[in-house]
């Protein structure tokens, strides 16, 4: 296909959890990578880089008026937690379709997603963003325990905890306001308290254009490392009844007016509770941990152009599944907070029915810590293309459980 737009991507992220969106990206349109590092892999996929010190409105700004001298820009992506907001503002600037101010930070904050979801009258759970510990315990004194305690600004369930007494609440609280200092500086300090509701976890990642949303895939969660919430793996369906439950939908669709999302995706995660559909958060961007690529292989579509479409303001034809498989996907985590020694990975099971391998993520020297030292530290993932019938899951856990990884402790 004759590419004819150009589109900036701002950061990337790792290669093996996001090669696969700017391969996509990249089938149409034209690339421009705006980060702090050099191009490496990214390089064969990009028209050409802007080097930039810092992800600031201004700095992103600048870099976008360099690549204008020559090319016009037709649209800005980013899906990366971190960087969402100041390419939203930046896209709005430059009068380029975009989530908008008021909806992505409707994703970014979650305190102020919380409040807004329960004005709206949708299912949420008694919260309040508490500055100080002592706020915390007087929150807690009121709606009782257990509570969920969560920095106000990271992904990916970092820093997310439960506790279930005072003492806990100490500890917990402490941790989340330390990890917040790691995100946004918007939302240093301080901790989102949350009654704790039981619930299986999904995720639905859909797209909007000019505010009307559209599911595209469903993913269910499995989460661990008790009290954290450390998300240890997804599976995916590619006919996953959820995507016809027009409840799901229109909770969904409500809530994405309500914080007033206007053009691009999310990834949003909720519970399925007794009373109803439970929003958890809304993410402005694709889901992590490749449930994007689980989609791209069970249903044969391609988010990652799908989000690059919504960018440059470009028709997203009607989202055909291509495929009709299944996909699940788990990971790999240290018995102990360790310094990698070796990784060794066992070798991929083929059926006629199913297809699963393995994928190192850690390199000999790598520091991988469990919570609350460390999130997301993970040495491997197995990965399970299926058909209808077949277990994906117990196929990842059984090359799982022959991942060997070895290391030595960390010092405290």
């Amino acid at each position: 296909m004759m590419k004819e737009k150009n589109i900036v991507l701002i950061a990337c992220g790792k290669e093996l959890y996001r090669k696969y969106l700017l391969e996509q990206l990249a089938s149409e349109y034209h690339v421009w990578l705006i980060s702090t590092e050099n191009p490496t892999w990214q390089s064969p996929l990009i028209t050409d880089a802007v080097k930039i010190s810092n992800y600031t409105f201004e700095a992103i700004s600048n870099a976008v008026e360099d690549i204008q001298k020559d090319f016009p820009v037709h649209g800005l992506i980013c899906w990366d937690e971190r960087f969402i907001m100041v390419t939203a503002d930046v896209a709005e600037h430059y009068n380029l379709p975009t989530a908008g101010k008021a909806g992505i930070r409707g994703c970014r904050d979650k305190a102020l997603c919380r409040k807004l979801l329960s004005d709206a009258g949708l299912l949420q759970p008694q919260s309040r963003f508490c500055h100080t510990l002592n706020e915390a315990q007087e929150f807690a004194e009121r709606i009782n325990y257990p509570l969920v305690i969560k920095p106000r600004g990271m992904g990916g369930s970092i820093g997310v905890a439960l506790a279930k007494n005072h003492e806990e609440l100490i500890l917990r609280f402490t941790e989340a306001d330390a990890i917040s200092h790691q995100g946004a500086e918007d939302f240093h300090s301080g901790a989102l308290l949350e009654e704790y509701i039981e619930g299986q976890e999904i995720s639905v990642d859909g797209m909007i254009v000019n505010g009307h949303y559209q599911p595209l895939f469903v993913a269910r969660k499995r989460i661990g490392l008790e009290p954290h919430f450390e998300e240890l793996g997804h599976v995916l369906h590619h006919d996953d009844p959820l995507l016809g439950e027009q409840t799901l939908i229109d909770v969904l669709v409500k809530a994405h007016q309500t914080i007033n999302f206007q053009n691009g995706v999310t990834h949003t995660e909720l519970k399925i509770t007794p009373k109803g559909f439970l929003i958890i958060e809304i993410n402005g961007r694709l889901g992590g941990d490749l449930i994007p690529w689980l989609a791209t292989n069970a249903m044969g579509i391609s988010p990652g152009l799908i989000a690059g479409k919504i960018a440059c303001g470009d028709v997203v034809e009607a989202v055909i599944h291509k495929n009709a498989k299944n996909a699940a996907i788990s990971f790999k985590y240290p018995d102990f907070d360790m310094t990698v020694c070796d990784i060794r990975l066992p070798e991929p099971i083929t059926t006629e029915t199913a297809q699963a391998y393995c994928v190192q993520l850690a390199e000999q020297g790598d520091k991988l810590a469990l919570p609350p030292s460390g999130y997301v530290s993970r040495a491997a993932y197995a990965l399970c293309l299926y058909q209808d019938g077949i277990d994906g899951e117990q196929l990842c856990q059984a090359l799982l459980d022959d991942v060997k990884v070895s290391g030595q402790p960390m010092e405290k």
